[in-house]
This record gives structure tokens, sequence and C-alpha cells, in this order.
């Protein structure tokens, strides 16, 4: 539990681990976010899905994938508040 993570992470954050979906709809362009085990997720945005692995530490998310062949970090702030995440200011609500 938490007792652990302080004891084997007492260097480091405990990195915040995510599962199912959460999607913003407002505007124009729907957007999503799909959490996975093993630190996986799906985003899917402006058409495009891509699959990559995130990272949660210190008020940031980190999400890296590939995408025609080129490696990307994306990196934005991110807090947890109930059934809603943030991410660069913008909520996404937990399906």
């Amino acid at each position: 539990g938490v007792l652990l993570c302080m004891l084997v992470f007492a260097f480091t954050a405990c990195a915040t681990k995510l599962s199912g979906t959460y999607t913003n709809s407002e505007g124009l362009i729907k957007q999503s976010f799909t959490f996975k085990e093993d630190n996986k997720v799906e985003v899917s945005a402006f058409g495009i899905d891509v699959e990559g692995e995130y990272l949660i530490e210190d008020g940031k998310i980190t999400i890296t994938y590939s995408l025609l062949n080129l490696s990307y970090d994306w990196e934005k702030s991110f807090k947890k508040d109930g059934n809603s995440i943030f991410i660069d200011g913008t909520e996404f609500i937990k399906e």
C-alpha cells in the first residue's frame, strides 16, 4: 500500500496509476485517454489514435508514443480530482 510505496520510493514520487477511459467532448473535437495495464495508454484526438506509455509524477503526465516511425514525449500538467483528470487544465471525465 501507501506505506510500502513510501518506503520503496523514499527518494522519488509514487507514480499514479489510472484505468478506464477519460473523455472531453467540449468544442468540435472529442479527445479521450484510455488507460490500461502496464502503464499503457491509448490517446484518441483529431481522428488519430496512438498507443503509448504514460508516467504521472510530480504533477505532470508524460506520454511516450510513436507516430510515423518517430518517437515523441508529450508532457503536460496533470491533476486528478474524483472522476475527472485535468491535463494541461482541460477536464477529462471518466466514462
